[in-house]
């Protein structure tokens, strides 16, 4: 194969979004329906439910998380004309830690409020989690960037382009303040920042199409 040779995104495009499919239903795979051998009455039934909440608390953090990065993934798609080996080699690396998102996060609902540290090493697995996957979503972006055969044209969408990735940049440097509080600090500011990171990146990034393509 041609390294160089800019091969038709469209199939690429659909493996992506099948595997992003994947990892964001596999979350709903960890919330429990109590067992109604266990269960013999309603409040008994409330109980159990109210005790699942850090299960769906974790649920909306792991939604939130595979959300963000799969609707701005789709952003930077809109801005290439084609693919290469490259590009593919840095996107199934991406996918490799997206896919495995429901399993850090099933472990911080375990054990959230755990003793004896367990729920610091949770919460370090978390962090660590997300801090590749950030860095993996930076290098992929900026080899977008760098790689402008690949891009719709040289104008607006180089330009989104740069936009999009000072933006990510900035989910690396958050994600290893996080990853500190978690070892020296609270929990909770780590949980805090953990919200601005997805809540930051869920905001509409400017992106201009280029003159002839589809609103979006």
């Amino acid at each position: 194969m041609d390294s160089k040779r800019i091969m038709d995104g469209s199939g690429w495009e659909a493996f992506t979004h099948g595997v992003f499919a994947v990892a964001i239903t596999l979350l709903v795979l960890d919330i429990r329906v109590p067992d109604v051998a266990s269960i013999d009455s309603g409040s008994a039934l409330v109980t159990a439910l109210r005790d699942e909440a850090p299960r769906y608390a974790a649920y909306v953090l792991g939604f939130l998380c595979i959300g963000t990065y799969w609707m701005n993934i789709h952003r930077a798609m809109r801005l290439t004309r084609g693919i290469d080996h490259g590009y593919i080699f840095l996107g199934l690396l991406f996918l490799m830690v997206i896919v495995a998102v429901p399993f850090v996060t099933a472990l911080l609902a375990e054990y959230i409020g755990a003793d004896n540290g367990r729920d610091k090493v949770a919460l370090v697995v978390f962090t660590s989690w997300q801090l590749v996957l950030a860095s993996l979503a930076t290098v992929w972006l900026a080899y977008v960037y760098r790689k402008r055969r690949l891009l719709i044209g040289p104008g607006m969408a180089e330009a989104s382009l740069r936009s999009m990735l000072r933006l990510t940049a900035l989910g690396p440097l958050i994600w290893i303040v996080a990853l500190a509080t978690a070892l020296f600090a609270s929990g909770t500011i780590t949980l805090v920042l953990i919200a601005i990171v997805f809540v930051m990146f869920m905001f509409d990034m400017p992106i201009r199409d280029e003159p002839g393509d589809p609103a979006s």
